[in-house]
């Protein structure tokens, strides 16, 4: 595996917290930004841009965050690309993999929501029947 830093960049969960400031190791403007993102967000978002992931450390801190222990990724550069400009297009697919993870969440919460629903239901209507 390629790790060197002439053909690979190290990536951190703060780069796009939207709860940091730069000082804290934001990278990316604030409306490019989410609260809290986790590690396997932005291994999904990192994927869907595009780019290939060299390694995935979940152990690793970021230097100036070193009470938090989210971890990192390493992907390869690529040549007509930036740090920043890999790092905007990571968080707009990163914007896109929060939405739809939230609304996965919700609609598993209306199953649940009907689901206890139908078996009250049942539970009931079986309690009619053995009155009978």
């Amino acid at each position: 595996m390629i790790e060197d830093r002439e053909s690979s960049w190290v990536i951190y969960p703060e780069y796009f917290d939207i709860r940091f400031s730069k000082r804290l190791g934001r990278k990316v403007p604030l409306p490019y930004c989410i609260d809290n993102p986790s590690l396997d967000e932005i291994i999904e978002a990192t994927r869907k841009a595009g780019f290939k992931i060299v390694k995935i450390e979940r152990e690793k801190k970021h230097p100036a965050n070193w009470i938090e222990n989210k971890g990192r990724i390493i992907i390869l550069k690529q040549n007509n690309k930036s740090k920043r400009e890999t790092l905007l297009l990571i968080s707009k697919h990163l914007k896109i993999v929060r939405k739809r993870n939230i609304e996965k969440k919700k609609l598993e919460e209306r199953k649940k929501k009907r689901r206890s629903g139908i078996n009250k239901y049942l539970e009931r209507v079986l309690k009619e029947k053995k009155k009978k």
